[in-house]
């Protein structure tokens, strides 16, 4: 791989602060159109708009998603912007800068109703480690709206439980305020005993979650304790920890809040982001006008009993 694309990924790894998992894709990306130059017999700092645009096109011909091909030309338009400003193209015009992505249609997120949410969270239920973990557990992404990552990664000392808040660590290490429901702040205070029973004295662990090891624990021990309830519900619903993410921004939304708001809660840098959510309660009203309404009730009585008839 090229100097100015190693140098660009260490950039973005070290001063940036995306992550791993961001860093890794963009090594592939950048991996492909440095093999896509190579074979035009240019090189990447070489490159000009038209030879961009013919490697998104590949792409597009190799069937890549919509989605990883905009990746891709998010991580060559990166590199570049990196380069204007401190490699060897310095001060040129970023020759991906008017390079447009690809429209990329976005399903609607996974979520739970309200009553589903409680039903959910209250199968955490009775004493011990686990129970008192996995209730504080589930009621804290509830309540905060936090990705999987940024619940793992919360520390005990960030939290404050008189204010009802805590200070998390988002996508490029930049930190916000999240609330606390009552509901998840009494949670937390049950957890929090067996939690230090857990805790080797040699070792003192600082993160709110932990293993029944007394280790911090992992998105992945979170999404399985997840997987876990939805097994044991029996509903055939399907829920992830994002799940309870989509479903804190779909009922503050449903209830009112400004989308602005919502949007500073997720830690979103783009509203367009969180305006799903506004089609979400769409969805979600039509399907309760349908169930409720007398006439969309006869409407659907008729149209049944001409197609029997």
């Amino acid at each position: 791989m090229s100097r100015s694309i190693d140098g660009y990924l260490a950039y973005i790894e070290a001063i940036r602060s995306l992550s791993p998992r961001t860093v890794s894709s963009y090594r592939k990306d950048l991996a492909l159109f440095e093999a896509s130059c190579e074979r035009s017999g240019i090189a990447v700092e070489d490159a000009d708009a038209t030879e961009i645009r013919g490697f998104v096109a590949a792409l597009v011909k190799a069937k890549y998603a919509p989605s990883s091909v905009n990746r891709a030309l998010s991580a060559v338009k990166g590199l570049y912007r990196y380069l204007a400003r401190y490699g060897e193209v310095k001060g040129k015009v970023n020759p991906a800068g008017d390079i447009e992505g690809l429209p990329n249609p976005r399903g609607l997120p996974n979520f739970m109703f309200e009553a589903e949410m409680d039903e959910f969270i209250g199968l955490a239920s009775g004493d011990g480690f686990a129970g008192s973990r996995d209730r504080a557990l589930f009621e804290t992404l509830y309540s905060t709206g936090c990705r999987v990552s940024e619940l793992a990664g919360l520390q005990l000392g960030l939290l404050d439980l008189q204010e009802r808040r805590a200070k998390v660590r988002g996508k490029g290490a930049k930190e916000r305020i999240v609330y606390l429901s009552e509901p998840a702040v009494e949670a937390i205070r049950n957890w929090l005993p067996y939690r230090s029973a857990r805790i080797k004295a040699e070792r003192p662990e600082g993160h709110l979650f932990i293993n029944a090891r007394g280790g911090p624990l992992t998105t992945r021990g979170i999404a399985y304790i997840i997987e876990g309830y939805v097994q044991k519900s029996g509903t055939g619903r399907g829920l992830s920890p994002h799940g309870f993410r989509h479903s804190f921004a779909t009922h503050l939304l449903a209830g009112g809040a400004d989308i602005r708001i919502v949007q500073e809660l997720l830690g979103h840098e783009n509203i367009s982001t969180t305006q799903i959510y506004t089609h979400v309660d769409v969805d979600r009203l039509r399907a309760v006008y349908k169930s409720a309404h007398p006439h969309a009730s006869l409407r659907r009585t008729a149209s049944t009993t001409e197609a029997t008839s």
